[in-house]
């Protein structure tokens, strides 16, 4: 006869004692759903963040990548404001790296108007990825994928914003920062003096101007999607004195842009510039006063 300290793997204790042990390292049928909810939330808080740019300029535009949405509205390094503007000033920094590092190796002056719109090309993934987002549709319905107007705005408005920012410092002269480059100007651009003495700097620049304006047609095209989504996915009400200043944060940088490029036409003051956006922000601040109303 065994005596009574010993156990059987067929004793209730022993069963017991390995049930409590299973349980305790891993989910199981018996895992209390509580305790199973906290451990996948750990879970989902230590997940890294994918590949943005990876992300951007493939993953979303891919039908068959069912995670791509999923994994850009979880992502960490975009949960704030703030963090979206590192991210767009990130996404800056890399587009002028490449602009000018292609500059270079062509070894060919350009004018300021052309190096902002090739700045301008090497942003437009960013666009076109927030637009195949928006469009997106929950698989076998026709909804649309919920939970992307804030990031979508914020995304777009932060790296507009940027662009505005490093134009109007290439402008007095320090754009280069540290670690994208020299301090010093770039011989290869164009400065204004040198425009003027060279022979058919009018066309090039035209050219090159009225390319940037297209480019903000689309642009505003789809910000102004963006922010629709985000009011209808927001509470509007809440929301609205911080899209106002928003707007007029905005509508001051497209003035100073159009000033600086001729983006929109010097007379209008950028008052073309992102307007449809521009007015969807402030059809928001409106309908917010509004319904406050008695």
């Amino acid at each position: 006869m065994s005596s009574p300290s010993s156990s059987t793997p067929s004793s209730p204790r022993y069963r017991l004692k390995r049930s409590i042990s299973v349980a305790n390292s891993s989910d199981t049928d018996i895992t209390p759903p509580r305790k199973r909810s906290r451990r996948e939330r750990v879970a989902l808080a230590q997940t890294p963040d994918c590949d943005l740019d990876d992300l951007l300029r493939r993953r979303i535009h891919d039908p068959k990548d069912r995670t791509a949405l999923d994994d850009f509205k979880c992502m960490k390094r975009l949960r704030r404001d703030e963090d979206v503007a590192y991210v767009a000033r990130d996404v800056m920094d890399k587009v002028k790296a490449t602009v000018k590092r292609d500059i270079h190796a062509k070894d060919r002056k350009i004018l300021e108007v052309e190096l902002y719109m090739k700045w301008l090309d090497g942003l437009e993934y960013v666009p076109k990825a927030v637009e195949a987002a928006l469009n997106a549709k929950v698989p076998g319905t026709r909804r649309r994928v919920p939970g992307l107007g804030r990031l979508s705005f914020s995304l777009l408005y932060h790296l507009i914003e940027g662009f505005i920012d490093e134009v109007n410092a290439h402008q007095d002269g320090w754009s280069f920062r540290y670690p994208v480059g020299p301090i010093e100007p770039d011989p290869l651009i164009m400065t204004l003096a040198e425009e003027a003495n060279e022979p058919h700097t009018d066309g090039r620049s035209e050219d090159a101007v009225r390319t940037a304006e297209q480019f903000f047609a689309r642009y505003d095209r789809v910000m102004m999607a963006a922010v629709r989504r985000y009011k209808a996915e927001s509470n509007k009400k809440l929301m609205a004195a911080a899209m106002e200043r928003k707007e007029e944060s905005l509508a001051r940088g497209c003035c100073l842009l159009s000033e600086q490029t001729g983006y929109g036409g010097t007379d209008d003051m950028g008052f073309k510039l992102l307007e449809e956006t521009r007015g969807a922000m402030m059809e928001w601040k409106r309908e917010a006063d509004s319904s406050a109303e008695p």
